[in-house]
Formats: structure tokens, C-alpha cells, sequence
């Protein structure tokens, strides 16, 4: 670990130390907050009766978390919050990383995926209800800020009576409700983040503010008692994420012994020009500096009536947008496709120079002196800049109405739910080339990254930063809509068998829904013939910008200004010789879908006692009919096909839960039950997605697969559970899953047109196995003297050994073993807690190891493997009074990066995640 490293985790220790210091020996007060109606199995509310758990500041958040990961059927881990002072982060997905045995994927800033057990595939719910972002499965997590949660539960196996999907588990968020507060509540906060990026010494520091509140209450009326509650929040965020590309080579070099290389081409078989003689591959590098100004916001309402003691009423709004201006921008110097090369570096002779086609070493240095082969714009290597100007915009709408009714031992919870949910791009994108370009540039160095040593011309030392060296090359501008809605209706009922039989209570469910999909879009492209106009000549100077870039591309260049294609885009447009407005509408790339689903569940609880040992579960079946329509149209190649399929199928889905009462504080979870994945209806997208060629670039490309299949999972899990005396837990779990289908994407060269796309498709594969172990404790230090037992820990470890049946290409019978993708054999949570005299803190490190993130890359079949990443965050508050808190907070503080290789001295991606430092001060009446 470096110095810089090592530096900010010191300081955080010594911050959440400081309860010695003489300025902090008063002590103040905690927060109590009572939560009432907490429903030990939130994705069934029907299946239990509420219990009342009384939070006080962190240290019992964690045990009401316990409570209910231990009155659980099946193997959940939980997270609660007391008020919005004790979640230190904005979204869900922040939040969700303090779970055991969660991680998260984070891109552009933020949390982007969550990952369980080392699985992607994760169903989200909104207490028991299925949520979704535009025409997708899954909720962006980015959207709902954590001031409208009272807790989330991660379920790691299934009971009959849970919404099923998701191989990898279930997220389950329970939203804020009146009858959480014994009364009036009021809460707020407004906070400013600062964004440091790294990998650009060049961007300034970025300002993020945000704020928000939350108001409830209940009331006694001669109607019953009536609760309601309203909060909103509002955060932007002006971020930058830098990446540094190494792309696949394109060609083949006979590399002399002095240093200079001759192109041999990019169709095998392959032999040295010369004796002596080294083949080698140069791949192409480049960066892309992504910047932006993002804003998301919330409205939440809630409504509860307590009609009469056995019927209670409710309604829910909750209302998420978001608005995104973001800039591509890219840079590169393809030489990959140079004539000629000199100063050339070889990697060692090795197992990195063996290929399918014979020993061909990467080359991980070189100069490639400019060479013409065409007009007066052809010219190797390819130099340019790009820049993607993306105007977005998300809208989402839930409402979900209930009752619930309780009589004796019958439990009914009913409740109808309606989403609405769209999303729009708008892009528009210039190139611009420097003609004439010399470029010498590394793929591999001292931390196993490419980069550029310089680009020049014969009138500049560095071309990417003088605009007058750059020419116009295309326009493309795209378009598309996404929508996603869904009606859904669901019942549970429980009834509570007496007599003190085996069985003690009977579940049934029904949901129906209906879900519809659809996508519109097109795309268009467009550029100049003849003579080239310099882009300041034909737009003016404001249509140009210095991006910040990357410190090992040589730092800033000149691109088109991404405010400029998104605010004067019809003067782009123009200036190409087309109309204003978008492209119209491409009937080519319509998708629709409806999907309508009626699932049934019946179970039954069941408990004994055998030789003093309590043993009690549950035993059920979820079957789900689902018809879907699906409409689109197809292109492979130069092969077009319209696609309009109408299929149904019925899903079998048993499971049984057994809760082993060794002793009081000793127990285990055992489960067995099959699970199913849908697949997403963007990967069921057939339309054709293209990005054109450059002069010497193969263009690219991606489209779903109607005829894709659900992935299924038969799952096996047992957990070892000890729970300390005044709080805290220790755990060992093993789990077992036996994966069919698991979706893939697979690459490959298509003519279209008569040009060459790298175009990529999803496609399942065949059996795969994925078994692991998990090992955790959570503790506050409660047995240590004085102001150390305000010291606490969470640690859990992750193990896991996965395989899978790989096609050996698109549509091939052929499989072989593989890796699973995107699965890390080996990660960890660790964090340090404090909670005492006015401070709550936590110092945690959270880390993904290794995992494939492509199978067989082409052109040489080698697996792109993700390295290793830790990230350590920092979140401190301190109680100025029992009203009003401080927070600091620090994301990132090692400055952690998402890092990709196809092996020694092949590197890929280099990706800068930001870190983000935040203040914000929080109010509680």
C-alpha cells in the first residue's frame, strides 16, 4: 500500500478516535426514534405480524437488522436506519455495500449495479412490489435516494410467497410509512459534495449540492387513526470519470531486430518478412474523458388509515427523474494500421506471445511516423478526437394502494400497484481528424497501462492541443425512447392453524400483472466530400473545447464541445447539409413487448421440537404462467427478418426453509429451491445497433435476442448463525447453485453493407455451478472497559468457485468450460464502527476480486479479466444537539480503479473513479 494510500485511512482512525479529546467529554444525548409495523418478512407482509423495535442510533439499528435476519425463513441480511442522519449515503445502492456479502459496481461516480454472492442478477422490490426503471427488469438504483427508506432487507434464498427472479437474490426496500413515528417527525438536510478526479491533474474539483425533507404524522379521528407523510429530496452532480483504452489489434507486424516493424496484414497465416524476424501485434490506444452535470429527484407521499383494530388502508406515491448532459470525449491515434513502425518494444518471449496462429508478442511501445495512402485525409495512423453530446432525461411513477386485514388467525394484505417509467436520449456526435499525425505511443507501462509519449505534426509538438490542426470528419446523431409499465395486483393470506400441531399456519398468494416494453429510435450519419472545412471555419469558435483529458495521453486536447452539440444542434446538423430536428423515426429498430403474468403460491409453516431442539420452517410452490408478445426486427449480416413472436410458458418453482434452534443463540438456516432469471428486454431487443468505420477503424455494434430463455437455478443454502447476548452476530454460510442458461454476450465479425462490424449478441449458455462460503460477525465492543465499548465491527468474507457450459461462438452446439462472467472468486466488507459521545462513525473497506468479464476476446480467444479493486469509505456525524447533526463523509479514499487485462502485458480498460468528499448538516423534530 502507498504512502498517499495509507495517509487518509490514518487520519479517518484517528478522527473516529477522537471521543478522547477534552472538546468532546460532554456527552450528548442520542436520538430515540421508535419504528413500529417493521415486518419481519417484508416481501410478504401478510406472513407475519408486525413487530415493534425501538432504534436508538446506530448501534440498535444494527440489532433491529438482526432481529430480523434472524426471524427469517429463509437467509436474508438487513440494513435499517433510524432517521436520515444514520444513512451517510445519497442512493440506495450506496447504502446497500454495508450489507454482508453485497458488493457494488460503480461507474461514472456512482453505484451502478449491486452484486450478490458474487452474482449480478439481482430482483429488486418495493416492500414485495416489482419496480423497474424504463423498458428494463431491474430499478436504477441511482434513482431512489435513501431519505425515503426505512430499511432493505438482501434475501439470499427464496420462499414460495417472494416475487421471484433473480438467480443471484433479492433486494427488498421498505419505503418510510406514517405509522413508523409514534407522531410528528420532521427531518431534512442539505449537504455539498466535492467530486477529485483522478487520472486528470487537469479538472478542477467539482461542486455537488443537495437537500431535501421529510414531514409526518398520525392523528386520532373519529374515522380511526389516519397517518400521513411527505418528503422530497433533490441532488445534482457535476462529476468526470476518466478512462484510458487499450482496444484489440487489428493487424500483424514483422519486427525487425533494429527496432522498425513492416505491416503483414490482418488474415493469417502469419510468417516473418525477413530471418530474424519477430511477429508482433500493436494494439490501438485511446482514451475517453466522460464529464457532465447530472440532477435526480424525488417526491414520496404516504397515506395509512387505520380503519377499525382489524383493517388498515394505504396508499403510496413515490416519483423519481432524473436529467443528465453528458460529454464523450474521445481521443485516439489508431496505428495499428501503419505502414511501417520504429523504436518498437516486445514483450519478453513467452506465454503472452502465444496465440492460436502462432507466437505473435504484444508490442508495447512504438512510433508511427505519419504516413498518406490515400487523399489528403488518409493518413495512418488515424488521430482524432470525438465528442458524444447526450441530452437524457428518466421519469418514473409508482403508486401502489393496500389493505390489510387482521381477524383471529386470518391475515389478509392486498394490494394493487401501478408503474410508469420512461427514458429519452438525445446524441449527437462529431469527429475530427488531424491529417498528417506522427504518433508515439506505449500500450504497456510501468503500471501496466497504455498511453501516448506525444502526437505531433511537422508544424506542432502537441497537434491535439492546437484547434487550427484538426478537419471535419462524420456527423452521426441518434435517438431513442424507452417505456416500461406495468399494472400488478397481488394477495397474501395467512391462516393460523390451533391445536399445537405440526403444521401451524397455511400460506396462499396470488399476483397478476401485466408488463409492456417498448423501445423507438433511429439513427443517421452524414459528412463532407471533397475538401475537409476546419471546424472553427465551419462553426465557429465557441464549437470547440479544450477537454481536460488524461495525464498519460499527454493531458488536454482540443474536441467538440458537448454543450454545443446538445445546445446548437440543429446548427450541426445544418452545417452537414441536414435538416434540423432529429432523424426520423427508424421502423427498423421498433421493439415491443407485453408480458402478462398470473403466478399462484401455496405453503405451509411448520415447526416441531426434536430431543430439546426447535425446528420450524416453511414449505411451498410458486407457479407463474406468463404469456409475452413480442415485435421487432432482426438483421444478421445483410439478412433482415421481421420478428413477431407470441410464446407462454409455466414455471415450477418449489422450495422448503428450515430454521434450526440449536440453542437461544444458535441456529441455522437451511434451504433448497429453484429460482428463474427472465431475461431483460433490452437483451431481447433484436434491432441492429451500428457505429460506423473511420478510414481504418472496423465499425461496431450490439443487438438483443429475441429467442433468448429464462436462466434457471436450483439452489442450496445453510447457514451456521451464533447471536451475541447484547448485540451482534457471527455467521458461516455455504450455498450452492446449479445454473442453466446463464446469458452471454459473444462478439463477432458481420459484413454489413460490404464494411466489417464488431457486432455483440446475447446468448444463453449451457450448465453451469457456482458454490461458495461466507463468513461474518458483526459486533459492537460491548465487553471492553469504558469509552472502548463505543467500538463495534462488521467483517464478512466471500468465497466463491463457479463454472460454466460456454458456446464456443454465436449459435455454435459447441460448449466448453469456462469461467462464469462477472463472478469474483474472493471479496470482503470490512468496517470499523463507532458510536458514542455525539459521534457515529464507520471506516469501511469494501473489495471485488478478480473476474472475467468477457470470454474469448477476439482476435487471439483470450479471457478479459477485471482486477482486484478495494474501496475504503469514510462517513463520520456528530450530534451538535439532539436535533441537529453534522456529517462528514469520504467516498473512495484510496482512489481505487477499475482496472482490465487479457493477461501480462495485454492490458484493456483503466477506468479513474472520482473521489468524493461531502458535508452536509441534518435536522430531526
Amino acid at each position: 500500500m502507498t504512502r498517499l494510500k495509507v495517509k487518509p485511512i490514518c487520519a479517518a482512525i484517528m478522527l473516529m478516535s477522537a471521543y478522547a479529546a477534552p472538546v468532546l467529554a460532554q456527552t450528548a444525548t442520542a436520538t430515540e426514534t421508535e419504528v413500529a409495523g417493521a415486518e419481519t418478512v417484508p416481501a410478504a407482509p401478510a406472513a407475519a405480524p408486525a413487530t415493534v423495535v425501538q432504534v436508538t442510533g446506530l448501534r440498535q439499528s444494527l440489532r433491529s437488522a438482526e432481529d430480523i435476519k434472524r426471524d427469517a425463513a429463509q437467509v436474508v441480511d438487513a440494513i435499517n436506519a433510524d432517521d436520515i442522519g444514520k444513512f451517510p449515503d445519497r442512493q440506495a445502492g450506496d447504502a446497500l455495500q454495508r450489507v454482508a456479502g453485497v458488493q457494488v459496481g460503480r461507474d461514472r461516480g456512482e453505484t451502478s449495479t449491486v452484486i450478490i454472492r458474487g452474482l449480478p442478477d439481482v430482483a429488486t422490490t418495493l416492500d414485495g412490489n416489482e419496480i423497474f426503471t424504463a423498458a428494463g427488469r431491474r430499478l436504477s438504483y441511482q434513482d431512489l435516494p435513501v431519505q425515503s427508506i426505512a430499511g432493505m432487507e438482501v434475501y439470499k434464498s427464496a420462499t414460495a410467497n417472494q416475487f421471484e427472479g433473480g438467480i443471484a437474490g433479492a433486494v427488498n426496500i421498505r419505503l418510510r410509512a406514517p405509522f413508523d413515528n409514534e407522531g410528528f417527525v420532521a427531518t431534512g438536510y442539505i449537504e455539498d459534495r466535492v467530486n477529485q478526479t483522478s487520472g486528470s491533474s487537469n479538472t478542477s474539483d467539482k461542486h455537488s449540492p443537495g437537500g431535501g425533507f421529510l414531514v409526518s404524522n398520525r392523528w386520532n379521528t373519529d374515522f380511526g387513526e389516519m397517518g400521513a407523510l411527505f418528503d422530497v429530496a433533490v441532488n445534482r452532480d457535476n462529476w468526470a470519470f476518466p478512462v484510458q483504452y487499450v482496444d484489440r489489434p487489428d493487424n500483424v507486424f514483422s519486427v525487425r531486430p533494429d527496432g522498425t516493424a513492416t505491416r503483414l496484414g490482418n488474415t493469417g497465416p502469419y510468417a516473418p518478412a525477413a530471418p530474424g524476424d519477430t511477429l508482433g501485434q500493436l494494439p490501438n490506444v485511446g482514451g475517453i474523458y466522460n464529464t457532465g452535470q447530472r440532477e435526480r429527484q424525488s417526491v414520496h407521499g404516504a397515506f395509512q388509515w387505520k380503519v377499525n383494530p382489524r383493517l388498515t388502508a394505504s396508499a403510496q406515491y413515490l416519483g423519481m427523474g432524473y436529467q443528465g448532459r453528458t460529454g464523450v470525449n474521445y481521443v485516439m491515434s489508431n496505428a495499428t494500421w501503419a505502414p511501417r513502425l520504429t523504436d518498437v518494444v516486445l514483450a519478453p518471449q513467452g506465454s503472452a506471445c502465444a496465440t492460436p496462429q502462432g507466437a505473435i508478442c504484444p508490442i508495447l511501445a512504438a512510433r508511427a511516423p505519419g504516413a498518406q495512402f490515400g487523399n489528403a485525409y488518409d493518413w495512418d495512423p488515424y488521430t482524432a478526437s470525438s465528442t458524444w453530446g447526450q441530452n437524457e432525461r428518466t421519469a418514473t411513477h409508482y403508486l401502489n394502494l393496500g389493505l390489510k386485514y387482521n381477524d383471529g388467525p386470518l391475515s389478509v394484505d392486498s394490494q394493487f400497484g401501478y408503474t410508469r417509467s420512461r427514458f429519452v436520449n438525445d446524441t449527437v456526435i462529431v469527429d475530427q481528424q488531424v491529417p498528417g499525425a506522427s504518433a508515439s505511443l506505449y500500450s504497456y507501462g510501468a503500471d501496466g497501462h497504455g498511453g501516448f509519449n506525444a502526437i505531433t505534426t511537422p508544424g506542432s509538438a502537441n497537434a491535439l492541443q492546437d484547434p487550427n490542426n484538426f478537419v471535419l470528419r462524420g456527423l452521426v446523431q441518434n435517438w431513442n425512447e424507452q417505456a416500461g409499465s406495468q399494472l400488478q395486483w397481488r394477495t397474501d393470506a395467512t391462516y393460523r392453524l390451533t391445536g399445537g400441531g405440526f403444521f401451524n399456519a397455511l400460506t396462499a398468494g396470488v399476483r397478476l400483472s401485466s408488463r409492456k416494453a417498448s423501445y423507438h429510435g433511429a439513427e443517421g450519419h452524414a459528412d463532407f466530400t471533397g475538401e475537409r472545412p476546419s471546424p472553427i471555419g465551419a462553426l465557429g469558435a465557441s464549437f470547440q473545447s479544450l477537454v481536460p483529458g488524461l495525464d498519460r495521453l499527454g493531458g488536454a486536447w482540443y474536441g467538440p464541445s458537448s454543450d454545443f452539440l446538445i445546445d446548437h444542434a440543429d446548427a450541426v446538423r445544418n452545417a452537414y447539409g441536414q435538416g434540423s430536428g432529429r432523424v426520423p423515426n427508424d421502423p427498423g429498430r421498433a421493439f415491443d413487448q407485453r408480458e402478462r403474468n398470473a403466478t399462484l403460491y401455496l405453503g405451509t409453516r411448520w415447526g416441531t421440537d426434536v430431543g430439546g431442539v426447535t425446528v420450524d420452517g416453511e414449505i411451498g410452490v410458486r407457479v407463474i404462467r406468463v404469456k409475452r408478445d413480442l415485435r421487432g426486427q432482426a438483421r444478421i449480416g445483410d439478412a433482415v427478418s421481421d420478428i413477431d413472436l407470441s410464446t407462454s410458458e409455466t414455471n415450477y418453482l418449489p422450495s422448503a426453509s428450515a430454521v434450526v434452534g440449536w440453542t437461544e443463540d444458535l441456529q441455522s438456516h437451511l434451504s433448497v429451491g429453484k429460482t428463474i432469471t427472465r431475461p431483460n428486454f433490452g437483451t431481447l431487443n433484436p434491432a441492429l445497433s451500428l457505429v460506423p468505420s473511420t478510414v481504418n477503424v472496423p465499425g461496431s455494434g450490439g443487438a438483443g435476442n429475441p429467442y433468448l430463455e429464462p436462466t434457471r437455478s436450483t439452489n442450496i443454502d445453510a447457514t451456521l448463525e451464533y447471536y451475541f447476548q447484547k448485540n451482534g452476530f457471527a455467521q458461516v454460510a455455504l450455498f450452492h447453485r446449479d445454473i442453466d442458461g446463464y446469458e452471454q454476450s459473444f462478439t463477432q465479425d458481420e459484413i454489413i453493407d460490404g464494411h466489417v462490424y464488431r457486432v455483440t449478441r446475447p446468448q444463453n449458455s449451457g450448465k453451469g455451478r457456482l458454490r461458495g462460503a461466507e463468513f461474518g460477525v458483526q459486533k459492537f465492543f460491548d465487553f471492553l472497559p469504558g469509552p472502548w465499548s463505543n467500538f463495534g465491527a462488521q467483517a464478512n468474507y466471500t468465497w466463491i468457485d463457479g463454472e460454466n457450459q460456454s458456446r464456443t461462438a454465436f449459435d455454435s452446439d459447441t460448449f466448453t468450460t469456462t469461467p462464469l462472467t462477472g463472478v469474483a472468486k474472493k471479496s470482503y466488507n470490512l468496517a470499523l464502527l463507532y458510536e458514542g459521545r455525539g459521534i457515529t462513525g464507520r471506516l469501511a473497506a469494501t473489495r471485488r476480486g478478480d473476474y472475467v468479464e468477457q470470454i474469448a476476446e477476439a482476435p487471439f480467444n483470450q479471457d478479459r479479466v477485471v482486477k482486484a479493486a478495494t474501496f475504503v469509505d469514510l462517513s463520520i456525524g456528530y450530534e451538535i444537539n439532539d436535533k441537529v447533526s453534522l456529517q462528514f463523509d469520504a467516498i473512495n479514499l484510496t482512489k481505487a480503479k477499475f482496472e482490465s487485462s487479457l493477461g501480462p502485458y495485454m492490458p484493456r480498460d483503466i477506468r479513474y473513479n472520482p473521489t468524493t468528499y461531502g458535508v452536509s448538516l441534518r435536522f430531526r423534530m
